[in-house]
């Protein structure tokens, strides 16, 4: 069997605690695929404690005794509902039979090779229109790769072993309750309806809510997730008629499925906002699931209010007076250090919280490394951070951690894997939280998640990696940017966090020499440059001269509107290896910072 394609595999299965390895034992006279923990103890299908993330069940396969990895339908997974085609594929030709390819078609959604290479294995997001899984066998079809042809479907209490050999087609699981039905109506015409589905009763009333619910979408940040959530929240009020208690439940329920989920005071509010508002009611309570495609539901927005503000006068007077008072009273400047002596000397101390901090820098030249170096350090010291990821993905970013926190070359990993993870276990020990958020894509989702983190894990700093790959509004680049910029500067100020933002710069370094940044390298808006309180440019020339010293590396500081800059240029030494930048040995970090001086003396 050839070998697994993780990279594969959508990241919304991914992104679910809902992974098991798997492995074939005899049963009897029948070999059978059995679930596993990553422990080595069996997995169950009922028990959700006995699943584990895609990153540990990825990494524990490749330390072999397994054939492959599973996915678990239910519990954090519901939504997802599994068709598995047997005998729907030749393993020689590679070519998929007529009414198997029917079915693909149709369903529209992520779709892969079975372990056999004989069967087609798809996933998408709805309810299996039965109560339990089914078993069809399709006699007149004959077989295919020795194996008969059938149609299987689940959508709870049932694991699929997952490949990553994608079948054409989209890469995403999608909604496709329709052709669900679709699917009952032309393999099992004559099917018993789901429970619930003739009655009309308060029990019953909740079952087709339920039910309904799980044909609506989840929420995702970046794509208008908030209207999203709503919508629901008023599906189950005012559609339904739920009281608010009952209503809470299945949108705790549902919101299992958003990404992220909401935090239960934002359920509530949302559902109190619901209630508020106007229309007709009650116009979903008594319908049967037959009839809802003829029902029209109204769109429902939720009402922003406008914040009130206050204006405050003063005098210029006033103004130093009460500055003075703040200083007697212990306030004033608290510095914090980035973990990195020369460049906290560079910025005459450090960054103060409020701040927005510009790491801008060509591609691969270390800004994400910088910025997870600046983490480790906060954290460490009791800090609790938020990356916004647009960039890496969790698994990267986790390498990345892993070549900070070990010493053990990355090479030999998969041998020392036990050494690797107590190292990571000390280096995690009694730091604060760093929650990383990926795909926002949008600067208003970003908004959102900072938001999120200060109020739910009291975040003193925010990265993000990096602003021009985000959007919003705007007719062009160069508004879209500016708007990021603002936004970004804004959250700073109101939450009054260190706002940490990277940045790509242009070509046009590397037509100087030495390779020396301007502000005018900043890409797309100048606006970055104006909302930045500190502003440093990361060059390895390396990079950009295989001439040059491959482990020398420089931070220029551009810009540090609250305090004198000590030194425009801090010369590294960088260990790629590690994912560590270090400064200057003390006793040579005077002369290192007037070497430079001189340098760029002679070129400008």
């Amino acid at each position: 069997m050839k070998p697994i394609d993780p990279a594969k595999v959508p990241a919304e299965l991914q992104a679910m605690r809902s992974w098991v390895l798997w492995k074939t034992v005899t049963r009897g006279d029948k070999p059978t695929k059995v679930p596993y923990q990553i422990t080595d103890y069996e997995a169950k299908s009922n028990d959700p404690t006995t699943w584990s993330s895609f990153a540990d069940a990825v990494e524990r396969h490749g330390r072999g005794g397994y054939s492959g990895i599973g996915f678990m339908f239910g519990a954090d997974a519901a939504g997802f509902v599994g068709i598995d085609l047997d005998g729907a594929r030749d393993p020689q030709a590679g070519t998929v039979a007529e009414w198997a390819k029917e079915i693909i078609l149709k369903m529209n959604s992520y779709a892969e090779v079975s372990p056999s290479e004989s069967g087609v294995k798809i996933f998408l997001r709805g309810t299996s229109p039965f109560d339990s899984g089914k078993n069809l066998k399709l006699p007149l079809f004959g077989a295919t790769g020795g194996k008969s042809a059938g149609i299987e479907i689940y959508d709870h209490r049932r694991y699929f072993a997952v490949t990553g050999w994608r079948v054409k087609g989209p890469a995403t699981c999608n909604e496709r309750q329709n052709e669900l039905d679709w699917l009952k109506g032309k393999f099992w015409p004559d099917a018993a309806p789901a429970k619930g589905g003739d009655f009309y009763g308060d029990d019953s009333v909740i079952e087709r809510a339920r039910k309904y619910l799980a044909k609506c979408p989840p929420s995702i940040s970046g794509q208008n997730g908030s209207g999203a959530g709503f919508h629901v929240a008023c599906i189950l009020v005012m559609g339904f008629g739920l009281s608010r208690e009952t209503a809470l439940v299945l949108f705790r329920e549902w919101n299992q499925t958003c990404q992220p989920p909401w935090s239960e005071r934002e359920l509530a509010h949302k559902i109190d906002d619901a209630a508020k508002q106007p229309g007709q009611r009650n116009f979903l309570r008594n319908v049967t699931p037959q009839r809802w495609d003829a029902i029209t539901v109204p769109h429902y927005a939720q009402l922003e209010q406008p914040e009130k503000t206050s204006l405050n006068t003063t005098t210029i007077a006033d103004a130093a007076n009460k500055y003075l008072d703040f200083l007697e009273s212990g306030g004033g400047q608290q510095f914090i250090d980035l973990g990195f002596p020369d460049l906290d000397f560079a910025l005459a101390g450090g960054v103060e919280s409020g701040e927005m901090i510009i790491v801008a820098a060509r591609p691969s030249h270390g800004k994400s490394m910088l910025a997870l170096q600046f983490i480790h350090h906060w954290t460490n010291n009791c800090i609790p951070c938020l990356m916004v990821s647009e960039e890496m993905s969790e698994l990267a970013i986790g390498k990345r951690v892993l070549q900070f926190a070990s010493d053990v070359p990355q090479e030999h990993w998969f041998d020392r894997i036990a050494t690797v993870r107590r190292q990571m276990t000390a280096f995690s020990q009694a730091r604060a939280k760093c929650r990383i958020v990926e795909n926002c894509r949008s600067v208003s989702a970003v908004i959102e998640q900072i938001d999120r983190a200060v109020e739910e894990d009291h975040i003193g700093a925010a990265v993000i990696d990096y602003a021009q790959l985000l959007g919003g509004k705007g007719k062009d680049r160069y508004e879209i940017v500016t708007n990021t910029s603002v936004a970004l500067r804004q959250a700073a100020n109101k939450h009054k966090i260190l706002m940490v933002v990277l940045c790509q710069l242009s070509r046009d370094i590397e037509k100087r020499p030495s390779f020396i940044p301007v502000m005018s390298d900043l890409k797309e808006s100048g606006q970055l440059e104006q909302d930045a309180d500190v502003i440093m440019f990361l060059v390895w020339p390396w990079k950009l001269d295989s001439t040059q010293p491959p482990k020398q590396f420089r931070v220029h500081v551009a810009k540090n509107r609250n305090r004198p800059i000590n030194a425009n240029v801090v010369q590294c030494q960088f260990d790629p290896a590690r994912q560590i930048v270090k400064g200057a040995a003390p006793e040579n970090r005077e002369r290192a910072f007037d070497d430079y001086a001189q340098t760029e003396e002679k070129e400008f």
